[in-house]
């Protein structure tokens, strides 16, 4: 990846644009709560999640 820094604020402008225009997805559990933060961490290793997992305290 260093061998690409140079174009990195070229690569974060054409990602921006891409999300807006919807032309990248992305999806993500979120779980609410601090005393769900263990079985959110479990679930991790588990298969219980689907993208980035987030808690929501």
């Amino acid at each position: 990846m260093s061998d690409f820094s140079n174009k990195f604020p070229e690569g974060t402008q054409q990602l921006g644009q891409w999300l807006q225009e919807g032309k990248l997805t992305y999806e993500e559990t979120v779980v609410e709560g601090f005393e769900n933060i263990p079985q959110a961490f479990t679930g991790l290793f588990t298969g219980k999640n689907t993208g980035k997992m987030i808690v929501k305290v």
